[in-house]
C-alpha cells in the first residue's frame, strides 16, 4: 500500500450526500416511545410509521431527502442470537416488530400460474384452471402524463429565468422540477409494491404453489419509448412480485420472452403477426 488517505464521502450529481452512519451498537430503539436514541449523541428522535420485522438491528442510515429524515435499519429477521459463538444477543440490540419470520403462509394447492408483464395491460395472469386476472397501467400512465406536463412547464420557466439570469429562481425552479421527479417515482414505487402484494394474495387464494414470471429481456432495447424506458422499471416489478410471492411460501421462475413472440414455441419458425395481436404459424 503506497497511500493512504481517510474514506470519501458518498456523493450524488456532484454534491455531498446527507447521510448519517450508526453503528449497530451506538443506539436504540424504543418501540414504546417511538424513537431513536443515538447513544453518542445523547439525542432522541422521534419516529413515524411501524416496526415490521422482529430481529438483531443492523447498523443505522439516516437520510435527508427533500428537507425529511428517512431511518434504514437492516434487520436479520427472526434471529436473536450472535452467528459465531450462538450466545443470545443483548436485548438493546434487538428490534421487536410485527413479524418474526418472512413467510407468513404456504400454499393452499399445487396449482400453477403464469404471468406475462406488458406496457398497456402491466400483468396478465393466467391459472391452469381457467382463472385470469388483468391489471391495468393507464392509472398510472396518467398520472405519468400529468406530470410531464408539469415538468416541461418548469423548463419553459428555468429557460426564461436563464436568459434574464436569475440564479434564485432558476434554483427554486430546479428545486421544484426534482420535487416532482421524486414524487413521480414513489407513486410507480407505491404501484409495484400494491400490484405484488394484491397479486400475491390473490394467487395463495386460488392455491397457486407455482408461478411462472416471464422477464421482458431487452425490451428497452427492441422497443425503446418512453413507457418501456420513463415509465415502468420491470426489474422493479418483478422483485416486489417475487418477494411477496415468497412470503406466501409460492415458488417463482423467471422465463426470459426474448423472441417469444416472434418465433413458434412449439414449431421453433418465425411467425407471421398479421393482423395485430393475432399470430400464425406452419401446420
Amino acid at each position: 500500500m503506497n497511500h493512504v488517505s481517510p474514506p470519501g464521502y458518498w456523493k450524488e450529481d456532484g454534491k455531498r450526500k446527507l447521510i448519517l452512519v450508526v453503528r449497530q451498537d451506538r443506539y436504540k430503539v424504543d418501540e414504546e416511545r417511538h424513537a431513536l436514541i443515538l447513544k453518542d449523541w445523547k439525542m432522541e428522535i422521534p419516529f413515524s410509521g411501524r416496526l415490521r420485522w422482529s430481529g438483531v438491528q443492523g447498523r443505522l442510515e439516516i437520510h435527508i431527502i427533500n428537507n425529511r429524515f428517512y431511518a434504514y435499519i437492516p434487520v436479520d429477521v427472526g434471529r436473536v442470537v450472535a452467528k459465531r459463538s450462538g450466545k443470545l444477543v443483548k436485548d438493546s440490540l434487538i428490534i421487536h416488530g410485527e413479524r418474526g419470520k418472512i413467510q407468513i403462509s404456504s400454499p393452499k394447492g399445487n396449482k400453477v400460474a403464469s404471468v406475462d408483464l406488458g406496457i398497456n395491460m402491466l400483468a396478465t395472469v393466467i391459472v391452469d384452471d381457467g382463472t385470469v386476472l388483468f391489471y391495468r397501467g393507464s392509472v398510472v400512465k396518467s398520472d405519468y402524463f400529468y406530470f410531464q406536463k408539469k415538468i416541461a412547464e418548469l423548463d419553459r420557466l428555468k429557460s426564461e429565468a436563464e436568459k434574464i439570469q436569475e440564479v434564485e429562481a432558476r434554483e427554486e425552479v430546479l428545486e421544484e422540477r426534482k420535487r416532482l421527479f421524486n414524487k413521480l417515482y414513489r407513486r410507480l414505487l407505491h404501484y409495484y409494491r400494491t400490484l405484488a402484494s394484491h397479486l400475491a394474495k390473490a394467487l395463495w387464494n386460488l392455491g397457486v404453489s407455482t408461478v411462472y414470471l416471464g422477464y421482458p429481456y431487452f425490451i428497452s432495447q427492441d422497443k425503446g419509448n418512453k413507457f418501456t424506458v420513463n415509465i415502468w422499471s420491470y426489474r422493479k416489478l418483478i422483485e416486489a412480485i417475487m418477494n411477496k410471492l415468497h412470503e406466501y411460501g409460492i415458488k417463482t421462475f423467471l422465463v426470459v420472452e426474448y423472441n417469444t413472440s416472434r418465433y413458434c414455441a412449439y414449431h421453433d419458425v418465425e411467425v407471421v403477426r398479421k393482423p395485430r395481436g393475432l399470430t400464425s404459424s406452419p401446420p
